[in-house]
C-alpha cells in the first residue's frame, strides 16, 4: 500500500511539471534577500525602531533589528498603550514562517491583534513579505556589514 503512495508523490510533481527536486538557486535566494534588505532598511523603515541608537543618533553596526527601547515621552497626560520596546526581531523569534505572512500582509500579531502603536499596520505583499521574512531569518549581519 505504501509503494503506490510513495510513487504518486514522485510522478504526480513530475506530471504537473514541477520538479520536486529542485530548490530554489542561490542567486534566486540572493535576491530575495537582497529585496528583503531593501525593504527593512529603506521603504518600511524597520531599522530604525527595531535596531539601537549610539548618542549621536547612528544605527550601531553589528546590532542592527536586536531590538531598543522606545522611549515616548508625550507633552501632555494621554492616556497611551504604546509598545515601551521594539523588540529583537532578527530570525523572528517567536514566530513561524505563516505567522509572519499574516503580520507582514494583514497587520496581526501572533496575539491575534494588530501589534501595539509605534508599530504601523503594515500590509506588504505576499512577495514583499517573503521578501523580509528570508532577510530576517538570514545571516544579514554579513550582508550588511559589506
Amino acid at each position: 500500500m505504501k509503494r503506490p503512495i510513495v510513487a504518486l508523490l514522485v510522478v504526480l510533481p513530475i506530471l504537473m511539471g514541477v520538479d520536486a527536486a529542485k530548490a530554489p538557486s542561490t542567486t534566486d535566494k540572493e535576491q530575495l534577500i537582497a529585496r528583503g534588505q531593501y525593504l527593512t532598511q529603506h521603504v518600511a523603515m524597520c531599522v530604525q525602531c527595531h535596531s539601537p541608537h549610539d548618542n549621536q543618533g547612528n544605527l550601531i553596526p553589528g546590532q542592527l533589528f536586536t531590538g531598543q527601547d522606545l522611549r515616548v515621552k508625550f507633552m501632555w497626560n494621554w492616556d497611551m498603550t504604546w509598545a515601551q520596546r521594539a523588540p529583537n526581531i532578527v530570525g523572528l523569534p517567536g514566530y513561524t514562517h505563516d505567522m509572519a505572512i499574516r503580520l507582514l500582509t494583514k497587520g496581526i500579531a501572533r496575539t491575534d491583534k494588530p501589534p501595539r502603536r509605534p508599530m504601523p499596520p503594515f500590509r506588504l505583499s505576499r512577495e514583499d513579505a517573503e521578501a523580509v521574512i528570508a532577510y530576517l531569518k538570514s545571516p544579514f549581519h554579513e550582508i550588511d556589514e559589506k
